[in-house]
């Protein structure tokens, strides 16, 4: 019955825990983009799978012990007092201090402190990830793990936990219960002091050292017992825990579909007096912004850090939805439209650009997943591709980040500009795509934005000033607000911020570096 009874709870762990993932993923895959800022992947990672690894102990091994520990505690407890109710309380005893030391250990306020110690686990999880990924920066200043300080601090954090679980909470219960549970025997002892001048008395001695031997074989049980229920309510504390960790990820906001979405009437984009605000923020990062960019213009978003770019780039694909107002893509909310539609209507191409692990041509089709072989090497060509398949072993069939297999920034963004060419959406949005572009790659790059953003509507954002005068429209937002708005020639003739920004400008692309005599 045991063995068919762990048969059953490891299929039925195995299948939860892969139901948990699956159900995790499809809901983050639900979640809006904006989400996956706040929320780092390693943090993601960890949760979803770790948390769900939680679960398995309990359901494949504690469901089948709980059930065989119970019967064994009931029988246990028939036993104690068949032949003799004063040993079975002196053996009783024993497990009376062992349950009051457990709870000691996992009940009440210590319950919340295994909670901490899961989020201190999560943390370190995340922060491990983030060092990982920033190990090449480590070695070319030759650091230690100490300077990175989040990762330093949340292992220190981590440690300080579990130390304080491990030796102010369970160090002197634990060490009370296996002194009581492994001892039982000792009591015993007094009470067979005590009862053994009546069985002489009586002439009942020889049954009297029957059951003194049967009790004394029988305490080595409540050892047994009592570590698998502890062993079960750690399993159950622990598969808790993790479930409130899950549910940080399964409970997370949605992306709102209507019930009747609205398709959009052409590539018009419109913010209509938006104001926004992160969560947990006190400033708004946009603040009553109003502009509209007309189908075919290019217009460009400059200004200083910070001054709300990005986040204004970012509602148009509902990253995260305006707090007020409403911003618009061909004449409709995009609040007002399937998600599916609304993606299809948007190419991005990010300063942080991003591809998998797989082919170049995987990485290009993702963007359109039936495109032939033939559309994806005509995108790669239109992104100025041709030097990077030339010089790889298999063409656009070579795996990125296989047998040393690896393209630079500049590189990795043109494989980028190609995906969203591929894709051949009406609107494009461009985040600083050249930002980490040396000059050769940027001078390719250049020469697939004209490709990319031909006929199409453009929503730049750009630091680089030079690369915006030519745009049909510029917003210089400032403080989450457009400050000015016009033609390159129109705002340096203003004087206004843009006008000072585009001196700094000049001033720096002057600046070298020179040896004094």
């Amino acid at each position: 019955l045991y063995f068919g009874g762990l048969m059953c709870t490891h299929l039925a762990a195995f299948r939860t825990a892969a139901n948990i993932r699956k159900r995790g993923v499809a809901h983050v895959m639900d979640a809006p983009l904006g989400y996956f800022d706040a929320n780092a992947s390693g943090l993601i990672r960890g949760r979803l799978d770790a948390a769900a690894a939680d679960t398995e102990t309990l359901l494949a091994h504690n469901l089948a012990d709980i059930v065989g520990t119970i019967t064994l505690f009931f029988a246990m407890l028939v036993l104690m007092f068949v032949f003799d109710w004063r040993m079975g309380c002196a053996c009783l005893l024993a497990a009376v201090i062992s349950i009051l030391t457990m709870f000691a250990m996992m009940g009440g306020k210590n319950a919340r402190i295994m909670a901490e110690y899961q989020a201190a686990q999560d943390r370190m999880t995340k922060a491990g990830t983030e060092y990982v990924r920033g190990i090449p920066v480590v070695k070319i200043f030759q650091q230690t793990v100490y300077s990175f300080k989040a990762f330093q601090q949340a292992i220190e954090e981590y440690s300080t936990k579990a130390e304080h679980y491990q030796a102010d909470v369970c160090r002197v219960p634990q060490s009370i219960n296996l002194t009581v549970t492994e001892g039982a025997f000792v009591f015993l002892v007094p009470a067979a002091i005590f009862l053994a001048p009546g069985a002489l008395a009586d002439g009942s001695f020889a049954g009297f050292v029957t059951d003194f031997a049967f009790y004394a074989v029988f305490s080595a049980i409540i050892s047994t017992a009592l570590a698998r229920i502890m062993f079960a309510s750690s399993g159950i504390m622990l598969a808790g825990t993790a479930l409130g960790r899950i549910r940080m990820v399964v409970e997370a906001p949605a992306l709102k579909v209507p019930e009747h979405p609205k398709a959009p009437q052409g590539s018009q984009v419109e913010f209509r007096d938006v104001s926004f605000t992160y969560d947990g923020a006190e400033t708004p990062a946009l603040s009553h912004v109003s502009f509209t960019v007309e189908p075919g213009q290019t217009v460009a978003m400059v200004g200083p850090s910070g001054g709300g770019k990005t986040t204004a780039a970012s509602l148009i694909p509902r990253f995260w939805d305006v707090s007020s107002g409403a911003v618009l893509v061909g004449g409709v909310d995009v609040r007002d439209m399937d998600p599916h539609v609304l993606m299809d209507q948007i190419a991005f191409v990010f300063q942080n650009s991003r591809l998998f692990k797989a082919s170049i041509l995987e990485n290009v089709r993702a963007a359109k997943p039936e495109a032939t072989r033939e559309q994806v090497l005509a995108a790669l060509m239109a992104a100025q591709c041709g030097d990077i398949l030339e010089k790889l072993p298999k063409g656009m069939d070579t795996v990125i980040g296989a047998e040393g297999t690896y393209l630079s920034g500049g590189e990795q963004q043109r494989v980028s500009l190609a995906r969203a060419i591929l894709k051949d959406a009406p609107i494009v949005v461009l985040d600083e795509a050249t930002a980490f572009a040396d000059p050769e790659n940027e001078a390719l790059i250049q020469k697939a934005f004209a490709r990319l953003t031909k006929g199409r509507t453009v929503i730049m954002i750009a630091h680089r000033l030079s690369t915006v005068t030519g745009a049909d429209k510029i917003l210089v937002l400032d403080q989450g607000r457009v400050v000015e708005q016009g033609a390159h020639d129109d705002l340096v003739a203003a004087g206004g911020l843009y006008a000072r920004m585009w001196a700094d400008y000049n001033q720096a692309i002057r600046w070298k570096i020179t040896s004094e005599q």
